[in-house]
């Protein structure tokens, strides 16, 4: 431990309930997903402009919404933002509503359509989704999927319920990934993830915080990696629109995910929580691969440079034998909660 920041809070341990929380896979690479309802001329210029800063220190995701959808026309100053925050390393997803199943699936897929045709996106954000589990809504979002999915098999779609959902919505598939939280700071301590959402990549949850303060940031952060959400985005603005702007300490909070990323064990190919000979094979069956690689169970870039080589091997073997803290703790909090029983509540862990 004697290489971590001085005073840099490495992981809260979050006690939800006396009941288990299984353990699949713990990866405390955080992305920040950004909803940039602001619009790109003038002053919100200058805050597309914060992205792109950010996007070079920061794996970052910006919903763009140009007026409630990709609207009727190509907007040039939403092509030309755009197009620079994918140049400098970030993604974005548009955005379209679909008023819980209840707007016609035709409308929906013709603004899919329409951000196929308007702008160089990475994905659609579907908002508005229900959360409920008859068939219909199943088939009705599934069909957005597939819609997206045929245009380009690597756009991501990306769902928000805005609350916890039923996992079928993971599973048919509707989505790549779920927003499962969108709320209040004032409520994020107390936010219990669903249970099976454990038992998926932290990747495919996404965390929302509004109306925070600067002194809870950190913390939500730390929450965010204790409840597998491996997206976030936690701002001080406020209703009726907490995302027309960034939070007034963006370059804080670009800083501690930065921070928190650090601590991410490139080598654990398998994903396991440690660095050990089990990771190996993952490295090896991928070895070789010279443009696309990714930190993915079955890839081998441990270096994030984008392929697979013996510079990844390399970290493999600086890393042999670590094991990532936050994993750590999520297991001992597996094992007190099944034969202690622990009572709720948030136990702070730093190093000086």
């Amino acid at each position: 431990m004697h290489n971590l920041p001085k005073n840099f809070v490495v992981c809260l341990l979050v006690a939800l309930t006396s009941a288990t929380v299984g353990v699949k896979t713990v990866r405390a690479e955080l992305e920040i997903i950004v909803p940039a309802y602001f619009y790109p001329g003038g002053g919100g210029a200058g805050l597309w402009g914060q992205l792109n800063t950010a996007a070079g220190q920061v794996p970052l995701t910006a919903i763009m919404n140009p007026g409630n959808g990709p609207g009727l026309a190509v907007d040039s100053n939403y092509v030309l933002v755009v197009n620079s925050l994918r140049a400098a390393g970030g993604k974005v997803i548009g955005y379209v509503y679909t008023s819980y199943g209840a707007r016609p699936i035709a409308n929906v897929l013709a603004d899919v359509d329409r951000y196929d045709m308007f702008y160089n996106v990475d994905g659609i954000f579907v908002d508005e989704m229900a959360n409920t589990r008859p068939a219909q809504k199943l088939n009705y979002y599934k069909s957005i999927y597939d819609h997206v999915k045929a245009i380009d098999p690597l756009w991501e779609v990306m769902g928000n319920p805005g609350t916890t959902t039923i996992e079928q919505y993971l599973t048919w598939p509707t989505v790549d990934s779920f927003m499962v939280f969108e709320g209040f700071g004032s409520d994020y301590p107390a936010y219990s993830p669903s249970s099976w959402n454990f038992n998926y990549d932290s990747s495919q949850f996404v965390h929302l915080v509004h109306a925070e303060t600067s002194t809870d940031l950190q913390t939500d952060l730390a929450l965010a990696v204790t409840r597998n959400a491996g997206g976030i985005f936690v701002t001080g603005d406020v209703l009726p629109n907490p995302w027309d702007t960034l939070p007034t300490y963006w370059a804080a909070e670009v800083a501690a995910v930065a921070q928190i990323n650090a601590f991410f064990l490139g080598g654990d190919f398998n994903e396991n929580g440690s660095v050990g000979d089990s990771d190996l094979p993952r490295w090896s069956s991928a070895y070789g691969i010279v443009a696309g690689a990714t930190h993915k169970p079955g890839d081998s870039d441990a270096d994030a440079d984008g392929d697979g080589d013996g510079r990844d091997f390399l970290t493999w073997q600086r890393q042999l034998g670590r094991a990532h803290f936050c994993y750590l703790l999520r297991l001992l909090q597996s094992r007190w909660s099944q034969n202690l029983g622990i009572r709720p509540g948030v136990y702070l862990l730093s190093f000086s």
